[in-house]
């Protein structure tokens, strides 16, 4: 009997090991099948690019009818400062001959005017300025904010707003929609909040760790008070955070861990490791309160979520405030305001 459970277990051994190995060959498979196809399709995308070049020039004068109902002349260069942008593509110049024409000749852009024409007001001021600087934010509505989301503006016209002690860290913007935020010295951490701004709360945002970047990040209770005093000395910060990790959810690429509430832990023991490669967070928090973090680039996939409408009520939408506690650089992109709550604003 003991001969036969060991064979037996020695078959099951080696089956295990024979479909281990198929994966992987599978897996690797695919990995340069995607690589070729990645390839082949920046090849397609350079060689498109080469025949069908921008024919359009900063001066030219575009002819716009605005909903049908209002018609008005602006310069490209307005339309175009955001490079990575829809709009900045639409209007290149590139696609000057495929656009939506009224009887005229106008390009029609089906948009409301009234939102549209703000819009290209923002711009031309944007644009007249010498010097780039941090203009003062439009307010924001549902619909307004909802044609930025289609002509992919949020970035630009609504930036990202880290709170934190200036002497600890330096921001800059990396490419487009993204910050790049850095300690100015590696004996230093730093922490920072994001400030809700003109809105009611984020929705979501990315965040990486440079190699060898420890720290943590995610949601966390506090109110809007004390995010815009968080510049304070570091013995009040740190109760403050000890206070506020009461109703949290946090990644800690330290401890390989996902924290909940009290400390509480959500998910551990992650297939990482900051010392050796970057690492990659998304945040996300859903319609009705729920907080979630995904670690990317893992196998299997690692996720946990906080629900708020449990723990401190309903209707406590969005109150969550992003925070990033690092030594090193970390990279923040695809952060997005809560435009859907602007609806239920007067």
């Amino acid at each position: 009997f003991t001969l036969t459970q060991s064979t037996t277990t020695r078959c099951m051994t080696d089956s295990i090991t024979n479909v281990a190995a198929h994966l992987s060959s599978l897996l690797l498979s695919k990995e340069k099948e995607l690589e070729d196809r990645e390839a082949n399709f920046n090849r397609r995308v350079q060689l498109f690019e080469r025949e069908n070049p921008s024919m359009g020039n900063d001066t030219d004068v575009l002819q716009l009818n605005v909903g049908g109902s209002t018609k008005i002349a602006v310069l490209r260069r307005t339309l175009t400062q955001f490079e990575d942008s829809m709009l900045a593509a639409k209007f290149s110049g590139r696609w000057d001959d495929s656009l939506e024409k009224d009887r005229e000749g106008n390009f029609f852009v089906d948009q409301d005017p009234e939102l549209f024409l703000r819009l290209v007001n923002y711009l031309r001021v944007r644009g007249n300025r010498s010097k780039v600087v941090c203009m003062k934010e439009p307010k924001p509505t549902y619909e307004f904010c909802s044609m930025l989301e289609y002509y992919g503006l949020m970035p630009g016209v609504y930036h990202q707003h880290w709170i934190g002690n200036n002497n600890d860290f330096s921001c800059e913007e990396g490419s487009y929609g993204t910050l790049v935020l850095s300690t100015k010295s590696a004996d230093i951490g730093a922490t920072v909040l994001h400030d809700f701004g003109l809105f009611s709360g984020i929705s979501e945002f990315t965040l990486s760790f440079d190699k060898g970047t420890d720290g943590f990040a995610g949601w966390i209770d506090c109110n809007r008070h004390t995010a815009l005093n968080w510049n304070q000395d570091k013995e009040s910060k740190q109760e403050m955070i000890e206070n506020m990790a009461k109703n949290s959810i946090s990644f800690s690429n330290m401890t390989k861990k996902i924290m909940g509430p009290g400390g509480k832990v959500l998910k551990e023991n992650l297939g990482i490791d900051y010392s050796t490669s970057s690492i990659e967070i998304t945040c996300r928090c859903g319609e009705n309160g729920e907080y979630s973090i995904e670690v990317l680039g893992v196998t299997p996939p690692v996720a946990a979520t906080l629900d708020t409408t449990r723990t401190i009520g309903v209707g406590y939408y969005c109150k969550l405030f992003p925070m990033i506690t690092f030594s090193g650089k970390v990279t923040v992109s695809g952060l997005k305001y809560a435009i859907d709550k602007l609806q239920h604003q007067l």
